[in-house]
């Protein structure tokens, strides 16, 4: 019976009279044959295991990911921003989805377009002083300015104050405190960049 079905499809799988008859007697001599060819076991294949996923290849960190108005962005600073936004849940740019990878590189393209804009539409004494701004917040943020500090600057211009009569009284310390931080920061800062500087002042 078995036999007979095989030979069943494959006449059906083939089509025309001619080459049935033909694939006929080439399968009736098979059958009749002590030696038939050996066929591929297909026994053991379990038909409901599910296909494994085709992983891509990891690219490397020094990858080009895209390309804006001629600048390139590559994966290494994709994936610091990404773990970045996502507190370091997600460290590898390849693993968003397509649009959420597109949406990174916009965000990532901001400051490379304002710096192009920059360039254009600014004079030099802007660009210098946009640059120092720059520098002075990014070293800003390795100084760290604690309370105790703080007061102790505010007790001496509340003295200083005191010492003035007439002068405006300083609000308290909490409504100030922030404010006062950031000005020592500031003025820690400019003692940095102007230490070792030689000045020439030319009449």
């Amino acid at each position: 019976m078995k036999k007979n079905l095989i030979f069943l499809v494959f006449i059906v799988a083939f089509g025309t009279s001619a080459s049935a008859d033909a694939l006929k007697n080439s399968l009736t001599h098979i059958m009749h044959t002590k030696k038939s060819p050996s066929l591929v076991d297909l026994g053991n294949i379990n038909l409901n295991a599910k296909p494994k996923p085709i992983q891509k290849r990891k690219r490397s960190s020094n990858t080009v990911i895209a390309v804006v108005n001629g600048h390139k962005i590559i994966k290494k600073d994709a994936d610091s921003y990404i773990s970045l936004r996502t507190r370091g849940h997600i460290k590898d740019f390849d693993l968003l989805p397509k649009k959420q990878r597109i949406r990174l590189v916009k965000e990532l393209s901001v400051p490379l377009l304002a710096a192009d804009a920059a360039q254009k539409g600014l004079t030099p004494l802007e660009k210098q002083t946009a640059l120092a701004r720059m520098l002075v917040q990014k070293e800003a943020q390795k100084i760290t300015i604690k309370d105790e500090e703080a007061k102790r600057i505010y007790k001496q211009m509340t003295q200083q104050r005191l010492l003035n009569h007439g002068a405006q009284k300083i609000p308290p310390f909490k409504q100030i405190k922030e404010r006062l931080k950031a000005q020592i920061i500031e003025k820690r800062v400019m003692a940095q960049l102007m230490k070792d500087v030689k000045i020439e002042v030319i009449e």
